[in-house]
């Protein structure tokens, strides 16, 4: 049976990592939750980053942050090509059988790596020089309405109440 794991905001404790939130987030680089959360929702978080900064290309910029995960890793380098083929988490090459270790390394260079670099894309709101003063509504002072004298209306004497016959 497969547990089902949740994670959870640094900042704000009871929400859950979103897209929306972590893209504008200031601690993202920094944030445990996102960094495991990231690993399974990687494409979903990209997909949301990349049209917000089609739709509002005036607004947002995209930054890329480099986040670094210290762990043993095995780096896969093709020998004919000389590119990495993939980054492979030690403890997953250790737990393979003998046949699929050998597979794994023919024609190949292994590395041993202890730090891999993920590009994170992060959103930022474009800044703009301001260069006159701005004027808001809330500023402008208000015109004095003249005070009107209020007369209570009349009261009306209540009704007396019938009374009910009792049962005998």
């Amino acid at each position: 049976m497969k547990i089902i794991r949740h994670f959870f905001c640094e900042i704000k404790r009871n929400r859950e990592p979103a897209p929306q939130l972590c893209a504008v987030c200031p601690r993202i680089i920094k944030c445990k939750s996102f960094r495991s959360w990231n690993k399974l929702y990687h494409q979903e978080y990209l997909n949301f980053v990349v049209d917000i900064t089609k739709k509002f290309p005036d607004k947002y910029a995209m930054e890329v942050y480099f986040m670094a995960e210290k762990q043993t890793f095995v780096q896969i380098v093709d020998i004919a090509t000389g590119k990495i083929e993939k980054v492979v988490s030690l403890t997953e090459i250790e737990s393979l059988s003998a046949e699929d270790k050998l597979t794994l390394s023919r024609n190949k260079t292994l590395f041993i790596v202890t730090h891999r670099i993920e590009p994170i894309v992060k959103i930022e709101l474009k800044k703009s020089v301001i260069n006159a003063p701005i004027q808001f509504m809330d500023n402008i002072p208000k015109e004095e309405e003249p005070i009107e004298e209020v007369t209570p209306l009349p009261i009306k004497p209540d009704k007396p109440k019938a009374k009910r016959p009792t049962k005998s």
